[in-house]
């Protein structure tokens, strides 16, 4: 019988609530929805997590161990052996492997030993958390790793031309553009609530300016809390609304007793959050793409944002966005301070992003992912995939 399964091994996986977990979500849907089978290997997150299988995702579970700082996350253990066993038993068409973790390190030498085209993707900037962290003085070696990772493998898939540049110049091998859709069903203007938006004690003319991701130093968090105070003297009727979670959220909340910080929020709720605001702000400098960028934009919000990631790849200061340069600080809240001051030209912002959002398809790069797990096959078993390609071609 003739395998046609995909394989993804990944430390973290729905209904997680981060970029490389959503990301991951909609590749592996999109690849359902044409047909195709896929295998999830994952950490067990709780004692009780067992993994479960249907008839087109079957998710095994292995041992992890808790990520300090990031709560309700686990990385993988080494498990060479019972990698080898799986996919010795069912061999996958192709692998994904999305994390750099101990996991991610044995699914690559299996893969390898195996002769199963594997492909990675660099989904965070782990090296740049370092000066985060007090640990500066492990970034090289980090980065060192992680490039020795990235050209074990066949390609490695960035979601930017920036990132792709930027390793390119650091020598990584094979390393190709995948970039990022959005739900825009999901995430729209049409979400928009006065009720919340009166929870928040804002009425249709005064300001709500959100942040959504994880409350921690590596996004840059520390920004926003110095913006309010700048902010609240020329534009006091402004709300500040934070949601998510993260190390640093109590003493943000100490610190700022009037900023809302709602928790996280997912689904409807979070698609309401967005919509019922009016800037988003997306202060880090450390995320290779950012997907609550494109959230925000398809919920037709003003972005206010660094040179970077998501906003480099798709808006335009002035245009579509209000971006800072990288090392301009005070530039981010001058510009927040502009879309509060020139609500005329915050509108014109605000509708550019949203028809720019509008166009990022997931379908087409969920086309694109599997193009790329397809092309790394070795002729020997070019046989074994004819019906995915053909199936893909279909779509295209």
């Amino acid at each position: 019988m003739i395998n046609k399964q995909y394989c993804i091994v990944t430390e973290t996986y729905k209904p997680e609530i981060n970029g490389v977990a959503n990301t991951l979500g909609y590749l592996v849907e999109g690849m359902q929805k044409r047909g195709l089978s896929v295998q999830i290997i994952r950490p067990s997150q709780t004692k009780a997590d067992k993994g479960n299988k249907s008839a087109q995702e079957e998710n095994i579970t292995v041992p992890g161990l808790a990520i300090p700082g990031y709560a309700g996350l686990k990385f993988g253990l080494p498990c060479k052996q019972k990698l080898k066993d799986i996919w010795t038993k069912n061999k996958p068409v192709a692998i994904y492997v999305a994390t750099e973790g101990p996991l991610g390190f044995s699914a690559v030498n299996v893969a390898k030993e195996l002769k199963i085209p594997v492909l990675s993707g660099f989904h965070t900037n782990f090296q740049s958390y370092c000066n985060y962290y007090r640990l500066g003085w492990l970034e090289s070696a980090i980065f060192g790793l992680l490039r020795y990772f990235h050209n074990q493998t066949k390609g490695t898939l960035v979601p930017t031309q920036k990132q792709k540049d930027w390793l390119c110049e650091h020598n990584f091998k094979n390393v190709s553009v995948l970039r990022r859709g959005i739900n825009a069903e999901l995430f729209s203007p049409n979400k928009r609530s006065l009720d919340l938006r009166a929870s928040w004690g804002a009425n249709e003319d005064e300001p709500v300016c959100l942040y959504v991701g994880r409350i921690a130093s590596e996004k840059n968090i520390a920004l926003l809390g110095k913006a309010y105070e700048t902010l609240q003297i020329t534009h006091p009727k402004t709300r500040f609304v934070f949601v998510g979670d993260g190390p640093m959220r109590k003493q943000m909340e100490s610190n700022y007793p009037n900023i809302i910080f709602a928790g996280m929020k997912t689904g409807e709720e979070l698609a309401q959050y967005y919509a019922s605001a009016d800037i988003f702000m997306f202060p880090s400098k450390t995320d290779t793409f950012g997907n609550v960028v494109t959230e925000a934009m398809a919920s037709r919000l003003g972005i206010v944002s660094f040179n970077d990631a998501a906003a480099k790849e798709h808006l335009t200061h002035n245009e579509s966005a209000l971006i800072a340069e990288l090392d301009n600080d005070q530039d981010f809240i001058d510009h927040l301070r502009t879309a509060l001051s020139y609500p005329t030209k915050l509108v014109q912002i605000r509708e550019a992003a949203y028809q720019t959002a509008i166009k990022l398809s997931w379908d087409e790069i969920v086309e694109q992912f599997i193009q790329q797990l397809l092309k790394n096959q070795p002729d020997s078993s070019k046989g074994n995939t004819y019906d995915d390609a053909e199936r893909v071609n279909s779509f295209i």
